[in-house]
């Protein structure tokens, strides 16, 4: 692998990479690490940048060329970058650069090892008593809770040098997705390229003749980015094509929205399935007054004449009437998961923008970005816990410095967007991620507004959430059993 660092860019890139850094805390590009936080400061010479947050890694570690091995669903390694060569693709390099990196820094090598069934393999491993594994990436919602139950991973909580408050992690999993003080699945810059993040395109052409009393990026950067406001900008934009009298896949629309991801504007504005209490346990907090009213403003959006409910994965996007609606210019808006569809941009010829989520109403503090996907696990049985969270911590490090910008710059390539605001945007949708209990430990609670809203075309979530408590409440009692047994 090379460790020769890209330096050339466009002077928009570098600009645009600066901005990010300073964002991030005035980082620089001096890949360094701070291996004794107790060296004395010298004064030979004067500090002209501040060189940004850097790990707190033990002096000279050499691990013998261990072989860090992830074991990880079929195509993940693709999607993470996990263990890759240098091939002249954006994210490859970057990963290539992190691993050679962190191999130099600590004498390891990278292997990962994917299979469709990646659970059901960790849990026998682990059973066995085998140590083959490092770390483990699981689907983010199917045998996330099991490994768990079976009491098969370690607490990221103690790993000594995994600083779960620095910014190359997402700090807010450490309270979301915490159990009672435990947390068994991490998150941040290692797998950035693969969380999920949705937000919405929208399509500049449909701004001429609109009068609009600012510019969609100044109403976000202004937090007046709301659910309101999208279904009020949304109307006047559809139209029937094609004369049959319906509207269809073929027609024009002001917003495209998947139909199973309603739960995108929940968590956007700030509605969570589980909370935390004092001392760390989830709460199911689904039944409040500020849900009820989401779920009205959001029946609003989609049976509102102006939306166009369609359906798509990522495995499933290129070929489907949803990708065509947007390509062909056909939505004013449009939802997208562009954690996972971003190299699908390049294709789009006209000019758009992103902007994330809406909110709930102006009074709501941060926009949200929903973030389902990315959790790591590390085997109960680590033979050697400290090197693992020395490798973390280093994993996690050189993602922020090489992962973090190239991902901005390649969901940016598209010549349509590469403009400051956008990647303001994509800076803010990153530091704004938030996890959930409520939807990776149970696949019952997180979509009942696709339920009550799509399904059913109502708005009485009170009568369907009735019907499911019990039984989310008795998966969520599992879980925390098990947790109690550890203790």
């Amino acid at each position: 692998m090379t460790k020769n660092v890209r330096i050339a860019s466009t002077f928009m890139a570098l600009a645009l990479l600066a901005s990010a850094m300073i964002s991030c805390g005035g980082e620089s590009t001096d890949p360094g690490v701070n291996t004794d936080a107790t060296a004395p400061a010298t004064e030979t010479a004067a500090v002209t940048e501040d060189p940004g947050p850097k790990p707190n890694l033990p002096e000279g570690a050499d691990f013998g060329g261990h072989t860090v091995k992830f074991l990880t669903l079929t195509n993940y390694n693709n999607n993470f970058r996990l263990a890759v060569e240098s091939d002249g693709e954006t994210l490859n390099d970057a990963g290539a650069r992190r691993n050679a990196a962190v191999s130099d820094l600590l004498n390891v090598e990278f292997e990962t090892v994917e299979m469709d069934n990646p659970i059901s393999t960790f849990r026998n491993s682990v059973m066995a008593g085998d140590t083959e594994y490092d770390f483990v990436l699981p689907h983010a919602t199917d045998g996330v809770p099991a490994l768990v139950t079976d009491q098969l991973l370690y607490d990221w909580n103690d790993l000594s040098y995994a600083d779960l408050t620095k910014p190359w992690w997402n700090t807010s999993m450490t309270t979301s997705l915490g159990i009672g003080g435990h947390l068994y699945y991490a998150s941040g810059d290692i797998v950035m390229t693969w969380q999920g993040m949705q937000a919405v395109l929208f399509n500049k052409s449909y701004l001429n003749g609109m009068d609009l009393q600012k510019d969609l990026y100044q109403t976000c950067f202004d937090g007046e980015w709301t659910m309101d406001y999208m279904a009020e900008i949304i109307k006047g934009h559809s139209k029937d094509l094609n004369g049959d009298g319906k509207m269809t896949e073929v027609d024009q629309y002001g917003l495209l929205d998947n139909k199973n991801t309603g739960y995108s504007y929940m968590y956007g504005a700030d509605q969570r399935v589980t909370v935390p209490d004092a001392e760390g346990w989830p709460q199911l907090t689904l039944n409040t007054e500020r849900m009820s009213e989401i779920v009205n403003k959001y029946y609003n959006l989609v049976h509102s004449g102006e939306t166009h409910l369609d359906i798509y994965s990522n495995a499933s996007y290129p070929t489907s009437t949803y990708r065509n609606t947007i390509v062909e210019g056909r939505s004013f808006l449009a939802t997208l998961d562009v954690g996972g569809l971003y190299a699908n941009l390049r294709e789009i010829e006209f000019d758009f923008g992103l902007l994330p989520i809406p909110k709930f109403d102006e009074a709501q503090e941060n926009y949200r970005v929903f973030c389902g996907a990315g959790l790591i696990g590390v085997p109960v049985n680590a033979p050697d816990p400290e090197r693992t969270s020395v490798i973390a911590e280093a994993l996690a490090y050189y993602s922020y410095k090489e992962i973090r910008p190239a991902f901005f710059d390649i969901v940016l390539e598209n010549k349509a967007v590469r403009e400051e605001n956008a990647y303001k945007v994509l800076q803010m949708m990153h530091e704004n991620k938030v996890f959930d209990f409520g939807f990776n430990f149970d696949d019952t609670g997180y979509n009942l507004i696709k339920e009550v809203v799509v399904d059913k075309k109502s708005t009485d979530f009170a009568s369907l959430y009735a019907k499911k408590e019990k039984v989310i409440l008795n998966n969520f009692e599992k879980i925390i059993n098990a947790v109690k047994e550890t203790e």
